[in-house]
């Protein structure tokens, strides 16, 4: 079961989700800040920006981050940007499409 929004998700703090989520906008904390998201399911949306990301399998156009955690693959079509990025499996694989990963110490 996948959970659809129409429009941007504004992030509260600790947001869980106990399905696949399909964003049909950003993800974003509400006035900017930082919060946690935890997927037990797939990510798919345009931009993320979040405090650490926990979820199964994660696709954004750009992914914005402090720790990252996924299941089997997580990519994003330009850049993401994190502290660390790390895959629960031993064949695991994070990648950009058409951009970079940039892992570099960030303050939440």
């Amino acid at each position: 079961m996948t959970k659809v929004f129409e429009k941007d998700l504004v992030l509260k703090k600790g947001s869980v989700f106990d399905e696949s989520i399909e964003v049909e906008g950003n993800i974003v904390g509400k006035d900017g800040e930082r919060f946690d998201l935890t997927v037990r399911g797939d990510i798919n949306a345009w931009n993320i920006n979040a405090g650490d990301i926990n979820a199964w399998d994660i696709k954004a156009v750009d992914i914005d981050a402090l720790d990252i955690s996924y299941y089997a693959v997580c990519f994003a079509y330009n850049n993401i940007s994190c502290k660390t990025i790390k895959g629960k499996r031993e064949n695991s694989k994070h990648f950009c499409l058409d951009g970079k990963i940039e892992q570099e110490a960030k303050k939440k």
